[in-house]
């Protein structure tokens, strides 16, 4: 596979790869028309680091959301290296004081302040209100989502086996049929799920499943990248290009995804940790 190389000016720490310039010139993704989505998600979390971004844009236009939670195994975390200035809520002004980096959100306390920094409230304690008792992995799905300011969210969880899902992708079809053949607006429904060429073994099995589904009942398919920003590169043929759409993410909206990913403490993930801060760098991207 070709070295791509730093095409950012900068020198980058050793396995971190820049973002790319032709990330930058990427159309925009829109949804417009979306008034329902439905997101297939392998491990707790992978929608949140690959589309929390997306998934507060949906929100905020009120569409409703639903997550296929595929396995309750553990996923990978969202946290730049470099920490964020979390905004006033109230202001907007940026503040140097309240930089936020991985360690920190380590500590209950500081999570709390961070979310209700966002949430722009003054009381801390309304970020135990959202909790699940009994469901540990609940409880952090919902103070996740809150963090990134989705009210709203079903959650249907199938419960395969973690880096299973290869052998059971029939399972995965049926489960995703039951919820989007029943939809009364399916030209207001889009599905959320990785790419089959991500290079994940769940993640592939995920994004075929999905292709089969809305093959079926012609709805359309986002994907996202994940594991495919470890190996791939611009010149990467196996990437279908031309079919990638970029949401940028303003510094509110990074941090909230980096408050939403330390609500599940410091659990370790499943595979290899990605080098976030690299490409794709301050957006999301999207094939479709």
């Amino acid at each position: 596979m070709a070295d791509h190389g730093d095409m950012s000016g900068g020198v980058p720490p050793p396995g971190l790869r820049p973002p790319w310039r032709e990330l930058e010139g990427l159309r925009p993704l829109t949804l417009r028309a979306c008034r329902r989505l439905v997101v297939v998600a392998p491990h707790p979390r992978d929608e949140i680091r690959a589309a929390g971004g997306l998934l507060r844009r949906l929100a905020s236009r009120h569409a409703s959301v639903d997550v296929l939670g595929l396995t309750d195994g553990p996923g990978r975390t969202c946290t730049p290296p470099e920490g964020l200035a979390v905004a006033d809520a109230r202001s907007g002004d940026p503040l140097p004081d309240l930089v936020v980096r991985p360690g920190d959100l380590d500590d209950p306390d500081t999570l709390a302040t961070v979310l209700a920094r966002l949430d722009g409230a003054a009381d801390d304690e309304a970020s135990a209100d959202c909790l699940v008792e009994g469901d540990p992995e609940e409880a952090a799905l919902t103070t996740a989502y809150r963090a990134l300011g989705v009210a709203e969210v079903r959650r249907h969880r199938l419960g395969l086996p973690d880096g299973g899902l290869s052998r059971r992708e029939a399972d995965v079809v049926g489960a995703l049929s039951e919820i989007v053949g029943f939809v009364e607006d399916p030209h207001g429904l889009c599905v959320l799920a990785p790419w089959s060429g991500d290079g994940d073994d769940d993640h592939e099995a995920a994004g075929r499943a999905a292709e089969i589904v809305c093959a079926a009942y012609r709805v359309r398919l986002v994907r996202w990248l994940d594991q495919a920003w470890s190996w791939a590169g611009p010149e990467s043929a196996e990437v279908p290009w031309r079919r990638a759409r970029q949401l940028a993410l303003s510094e509110t909206v990074r941090a909230r995804k980096m408050a939403a990913s330390a609500a599940f403490g410091d659990r370790p993930g499943r595979d290899r940790e990605l080098p976030d801060g690299s490409a794709p760098g301050p957006r999301e991207v999207f094939l479709v």
